[in-house]
């Protein structure tokens, strides 16, 4: 699926092949669903004669800005673009063809037909309630601590949602997880302020590294290559038998929030994973952790304040000795 960095890497794309200036001349629709606002008629013609102004990007939206209003492109599983002539050969899945003024036109390639096209009056009429972006720097650890703190789920499952944090997707959870020495199973509202700072930064990290290297490697026609989970240019695949780029164990899987996670059960294991801060890992890494979200080793934290945990263990250790004591008539 295109995560972030593609689609990062898609937009630059359009945007090299000298897009922004162009206007649609006409359009072709093959594939009725992709097409989500307005109707298929009313979208063709309406979009014909519309100039693009600039490209920016959301998330995972790519939005056009037009001369009136946005065309927002989401690539669903398996979507791409490609910036052909009109002597090209369409690509066998291009269901949507936006033919430009300089005879050239720009195809939205889907297998599955699950990517999503809107003509609207706003880029944000297209969007469904999508969190802070990660590479926005104006938003803080303090916020991001804020946001995955209230949530009593699974850490991996947090990372997902897009209402907390927009744009991460299932492969740079677990590299930022990874990297952060925190395991995906570990509960969000258990993870101190301190874990969770480290944890943003490498987000950042992975995404930024992944966006580098996809535009660094382009395919043979130029167009940005997208991130499978087969993919042979990663170092770790998601598949059994993949092992830690930082101990070289075996990776442990386990699925949170239905979706499957890589993790190393040590560097990862427990509350308090190892301090993988100096590690270099490129862009395509994959990884999990396994240890039960209850697990506390505070003996064995590495720069991270457990007492709380500890003290508050304490206390039910306290209520449910004294209760015992009363059953016995201690």
């Amino acid at each position: 699926m295109p995560e972030l960095p593609e689609v990062e890497n898609l937009r630059r794309y359009l945007i090299s092949e000298a897009v922004p200036g162009l206007s649609v001349v006409s359009v072709d629709v093959a594939a009725a669903r992709t097409i989500r606002t307005p109707s298929v008629e009313d979208f063709v013609l309406g979009l014909s004669g519309r100039r693009v102004v600039e490209i920016g990007r959301r998330a995972k939206y790519i939005d056009v800005a037009l001369d009136r209003g946005h065309l927002v492109l989401h690539m669903g599983m398996t979507g791409s673009l490609r910036v052909s002539s009109g002597d090209d050969e369409p690509l066998r899945f291009a269901h949507t063809l936006f033919h430009l003024d300089d005879g050239r036109r720009i195809e939205l390639n889907d297998p599955r037909k699950w990517a999503s096209v809107w003509l609207v009056d706003r880029f944000e009429d297209a969007l469904p309630n999508i969190g802070p972006e990660p590479l926005d720097m104006s938003f803080t650890p303090e916020e991001f601590a804020q946001r995955v703190s209230r949530r009593r789920s699974p850490i991996k499952a947090v990372l997902l949602d897009q209402a907390v944090i927009a744009g991460v997707g299932n492969i740079y959870a677990d590299e930022a997880l990874l990297r952060a020495g925190i395991s995906p199973s570990r509960r969000a509202h258990r993870i101190s302020e301190q874990r969770l700072s480290r944890l943003l930064d490498e987000i950042r990290n992975s995404l930024a590294r992944a966006i580098n290297y996809i535009g660094d490697n382009p395919l043979d026609d130029g167009r940005p290559f997208v991130v499978d989970a087969f993919d042979d240019r990663m170092q770790i695949l998601r598949k059994p038998g993949s092992v830690c780029p930082q101990c070289g164990a075996v990776l442990k899987t386990k699925v949170i929030g239905g979706r499957t996670a890589y993790f190393c059960g040590g560097c990862q294991g427990g509350c308090c994973g190892r301090d993988a801060r100096n590690t270099q890992f490129s862009a395509l890494h994959l990884w999990d952790d396994w240890a039960p979200d209850d697990c506390l080793v505070p003996f064995r934290a590495r720069g991270d304040n457990r007492r709380g945990d500890v003290e508050q263990l304490l206390k039910v250790l306290d209520v449910v000795s004294g209760a015992v004591g009363q059953q016995i008539g201690v």
